[in-house]
This record gives structure tokens, sequence and C-alpha cells, in this order.
């Protein structure tokens, strides 16, 4: 991840600690900046956080091409800062292109696994999770703002608290 932030890594850090606790035992892995291939593009793209539902399965049996996520944790910054929630997709000016971020998620609603799709501000408590709908090309969005919300994240029973999420985020550091 370039431009990373003390804020971005404290953000990493907490849904890692709360997702490897919540899946702990589960059929859900965690895995931190995991390559995501993405078969039609012929590209891998790096996600801040992924879950994997039971065992990873590899593009062409490389370890750094996972092509299972069933959710996918991005942390924005000022470079994925043209995300357009009412769009449902990250601003197409940006390339999908190794350490760009920008239009990560249009191509990601490919992934025949894909569930979740969270986006998580680091401007602001606030979290956008897109997940998919009953029938499979439809997207659902719901967000969340401010500390005292909780998240439920499409899977299962996973429920993280906004307050820990951002546990030790400062903004007064991006003013």
């Amino acid at each position: 991840m370039s431009n990373s932030s003390v804020n971005q890594g404290r953000i990493l850090r907490n849904l890692m600690r709360l997702m490897d606790v919540t899946c702990g035992q589960s059929l859900y892995e965690v895995l931190p900046r995991v390559q995501v291939w993405l078969p039609e593009q012929s590209v891998g793209i790096s996600p801040d956080l992924v879950v994997v539902a039971g065992e990873p399965l590899l593009h062409d049996g490389q370890e750094d091409k996972l092509l299972n996520p069933c959710v996918i944790f991005e942390i924005l910054s000022d470079p994925t800062a043209s995300y357009k929630p009412e769009a449902a997709t990250l601003d197409d000016s940006q390339r999908l292109a190794k350490g760009q971020r920008g239009g990560m998620f249009r191509h990601c609603r490919a992934i025949p696994y894909l569930q979740a799709y969270v986006f998580v501000h680091q401007t602001e408590a606030r979290v956008e999770q897109f997940y998919r709908a009953e029938e499979e090309h439809l997207w659902g969005m719901t967000a969340q703002s401010g500390l005292d919300s909780v998240v439920e994240l499409a899977i299962t029973d996973v429920r993280l608290p906004m307050m820990d999420i951002y546990e030790r985020v400062d903004f007064s550091l991006l003013v």
C-alpha cells in the first residue's frame, strides 16, 4: 500500500485483530495484503485485507495469486477519495494497475466467491459495505457512521463495533 499513514496502519491492525477473533475457529481465514488475481484482467490487486472461506484457491498454484476472497476490505485514503458510494464504484478515471487502487471494486464484482466489499474511511468514522444480493448480479449497500455504530458483515454473524475499528485513530492528524 503506497501512501500509508499511521491511521491507516492502525485501522488495518484493528480490522485484522477484530476479524481474526471473530473468525477464530470457523472456516474463515483472515489474510492481510494478499494479492487477489483477476483472471479477466490478467492482473493482481492488493487490497488491505481479505477473508477466505475454506482453503485458498490459487491461480496456477502460485501462492501469491488468490482467486477466492469472500470479503475484501479497502482502507480509503486520499488517492481513493474519488470513490463515489452513490455510483457503487470507484472513479473509472483511475486505472486498475499494480499500486493503483481505483477501480478495484468494479473489477472485483466479477469474482464469484466475493460476498462483500468493505470500504473503511480513514478521514472519518465511516464504513460502507457492498454485499452480493440474493440475485448474484445485484449488489446492495449499507453504510455506518459514527463511533457508536456497528458494522454487520454479510458473512455469518460478524459484528464489528466502529469504536474498535477506529481504536487509537486520530482524526486531527488529517487536518
